[in-house]
């Protein structure tokens, strides 16, 4: 499944006029299945599919039932993407209404009931070792312009970085792979190319993960939901510097 392809396009730069070859991010129809029944269409990157999927359907927690992760069924065709998920139970919407978001993204989460606890420390320093590693590795996104990237890490290094035209969608990537290689959410770190919305910051406290870090700005909704669900949230890392706007004591100066 190929994330990015070749496009002519017409290159205008001041009066020069120049037709030229250019990288574009690829964007499909991701239709999800449960028991031959399409429960949600997302548009994503055609990469990291079963992680997506299996990342999604955990944190809204709407399959009700017995099903094996490993063995959701990837069909392509030039249209779409389906998967396929057989399910010994049923859907449960718990009568929520599917709304579409940024890049097509929903949401079904409750507010997370119980706060963050986790004794994860960080040196600032190596946050922004961890942040320019993150960057460094963010391919799509500096090939394109228009890829979201999410990574988890621990204090010392990248496990997993995921890309996607959804930043919704590469969190989601994120936890789908986490989940299906048995990794420990305790004592991680999230890390995120785009602002930190509401439900970014509930994505990450769903699974309890203590730290979330963006190279650019949260919404007030975020750092509310951040203070009270004890998830230290910190934004504009840039360079040698950031903005903590949420239980600062998790990092050490």
């Amino acid at each position: 499944m190929q994330s990015l392809e070749n496009k002519k396009i017409v290159r205008v730069k001041q009066n020069d006029i120049t037709e030229v070859d250019d990288i574009i991010a690829v964007e499909k129809k991701i239709k999800v299945y449960v028991n031959n029944e399409e429960i949600v269409s997302l548009s994503a990157s055609p990469c990291q599919i079963r992680e997506l999927v299996v990342g999604f359907l955990m944190t809204e927690g709407i399959l009700k039932g017995d099903w094996c992760p490993e063995k959701i069924t990837i069909e392509e065709n030039e249209k779409q993407i389906n998967a396929i998920v057989e399910l010994e139970g049923h859907v449960c919407l718990d009568g929520k209404t599917i709304t579409s978001g940024c890049m097509a993204a929903v949401s079904f989460l409750d507010d997370v009931k119980e706060s963050i606890r986790d004794n994860l420390k960080i040196k600032a320093s190596a946050l922004f070792n961890l942040f320019r590693h993150f960057q460094e590795k963010s391919i799509l996104y500096r090939t394109t312009g228009c890829i979201h990237a999410a990574a988890i890490a621990d204090e010392n290094e990248i496990l997993f970085i995921a890309e996607d035209v959804g930043r919704h969608n590469a969190v989601d990537k994120i936890i789908g792979w986490t989940l299906l290689n048995r990794v420990s959410f305790k004592g991680k770190i999230m890390l995120v190319s785009g602002r930190i919305s509401s439900e970014m910051a509930l994505k990450t406290a769903k699974w309890k993960i203590p730290l979330i870090v963006s190279r650019t700005a949260p919404t007030s909704l975020a750092i509310e939901f951040a203070e009270k669900a004890g998830l230290t949230l910190i934004g504009f890392l840039r360079g040698q510097r950031f903005n903590i706007y949420s239980h600062p004591e998790r990092i050490v100066f």
